[in-house]
């Protein structure tokens, strides 16, 4: 290991609109010499599983069922865990897991008191992103994140995800401070590292052989992202002649083959720039009964079809479902595990979530099935990354009936809070991951 010594005053000393980007750069092109940088991404998807979702097997030698096939390719890089218990109070399933998902028995989610923990080590202290509509008993809902036992607002359309980022990069003094603004420069071909050239320009000069490269790289990841966001929005002959560009309107879960990989890429980014540590994504939000079709899905409402035969078509459309959601995740994983963070992989130091509201009886057909309720034992819960070499993945950790708490207790440690419960005291037993 190199013993690398500089001055952050000194390489940010006449730096502009860049000074936020590059300062969240040092970290990270530097960060052979400084303690490891950890960040959590937190994924939920609404209506729970199909009941047969559950790994079998051994600790190594698991088995990974259909609705989570995909993650087969990222095995090694995943902790995947049985007999989980995703805790909530009496009442709606929906309603009560849509509080307890992420926020662990507790009026604060654990994504924002991991926020307020780190806060100021990042211009941006957390981003919340949501996908569908909310409905029915389960609550009409902006997220899965909440404060003070209100959910607040989260971003809903992939631009508005980047322009959050963007910002915090160029200072948040140019002219990209507006969506429609965002979207013509996108239009015009434009970046937001063409407002920070000159600071960037300079930065690098000051960079080692090594760092320069890096640098090198996270800028033509960050072109690349601009240049698929602004794909994306629709052409017309002049930018005043748009009136409801694509990205400008709310993701709908049958927007996701379009939306959700931009949404993956500005998360990466986010973490590889140092811009945030901290991002919670809502799939589909508490009780969804959208449409959803694409690709071999065809489910004409979801949560009426969550509660419909899980051993007959009804389950095999959840199952394909939850399948694609197993799929965008392998997708974030092989993102971060592709970006260099310092002597390892920003997958190395993350702890990538992924988990529903709900679990299932695991008795068994149908009539072992909780036709007006989702039984909240066996919860599918898959956690990827080492979140700092904290621990050993490649793992099926069999939670013995514990809550979903303590796997959070364990990320909270992992992330340096010196604390042996999260969310609420009576639901915890300790640190599950070992």
């Amino acid at each position: 290991m190199r013993n690398v010594k500089f001055s952050r005053r000194t390489m940010l000393r006449g730096l502009g609109y860049g000074t936020i980007f590059c300062s969240g750069l040092i970290d990270n092109l530097y960060a052979q010499a400084v303690p490891r940088i950890t960040r959590v991404a937190m994924f939920g998807y609404a209506n729970g599983s199909q009941y047969e979702s559950e790994p079998t097997g051994g600790e190594r030698n698991f088995v990974l069922k259909p609705h989570m096939a995909p993650l087969e390719a990222v095995r090694d890089d995943i902790l995947v865990f049985k007999n989980l218990t995703l805790a909530r109070d009496p009442g709606n399933a929906h309603r009560s897991a849509s509080f307890s998902v992420f926020g662990l028995g507790a009026p604060t989610s654990i994504d924002q008191e991991f926020a307020r923990f780190l806060k100021g080590t990042t211009p941006l202290a957390s981003l919340e992103i949501a996908v569908g509509q909310t409905s029915g008993d389960g609550g009409v809902i902006p997220g899965l994140s909440q404060v003070d036992g209100r959910f607040i607002p989260s971003v809903t359309n992939p631009l508005a995800a980047y322009q959050r980022i963007a910002d915090r990069i160029s200072g948040g003094g140019t002219s990209m401070n507006t969506p429609s603004s965002a979207e013509q420069a996108l239009l015009r071909r434009q970046s937001v590292l063409d407002f920070i050239k000159d600071d960037v320009r300079s930065f690098r000069g000051r960079l080692g052989p090594e760092e320069a490269v890096k640098m090198d790289f996270y800028l033509e990841s960050l072109r690349t992202l601009e240049r698929d966001v602004g794909g994306s929005i629709p052409r017309e002959s002049s930018c005043k002649e748009i009136a409801s560009p694509l990205l400008s309107k709310n993701t709908m879960m049958n927007d996701m083959p379009e939306h959700s990989r931009l949404y993956l890429d500005i998360i990466a980014m986010a973490f590889a720039c140092n811009i945030t540590r901290v991002v919670s994504v809502m799939w589909g939000g508490g009780e969804n009964n959208e449409a959803i079709k694409f690709g071999d899905i065809d489910i004409s409402a979801w949560h009426s079809v969550s509660h419909g035969d899980p051993d007959g078509a009804p389950g095999q459309q959840i199952t394909r479902l939850q399948a694609y959601f197993a799929g965008e995740f392998r997708y974030f994983v092989e993102k971060l595990k592709s970006l260099s963070d310092g002597e390892f992989s920003l997958l190395d130091n993350t702890a990538a979530v992924l988990c529903t509201q709900n679990g299932s009886s695991q008795l068994g057909s149908a009539q072992n099935f909780a036709e007006t309720d989702h039984p909240p034992q066996h919860a599918p819960f898959v956690v990827a990354g080492s979140c700092g070499g904290a621990w050993k993945t490649g793992r099926l950790l069999d939670a013995g009936g514990r809550n979903h708490n303590d796997v959070y207790v364990s990320i909270a440690r992992a992330i340096g809070m010196d604390v042996t419960s999260v969310g609420r005291a009576a639901w915890c037993r300790g640190p599950l991951i070992t």
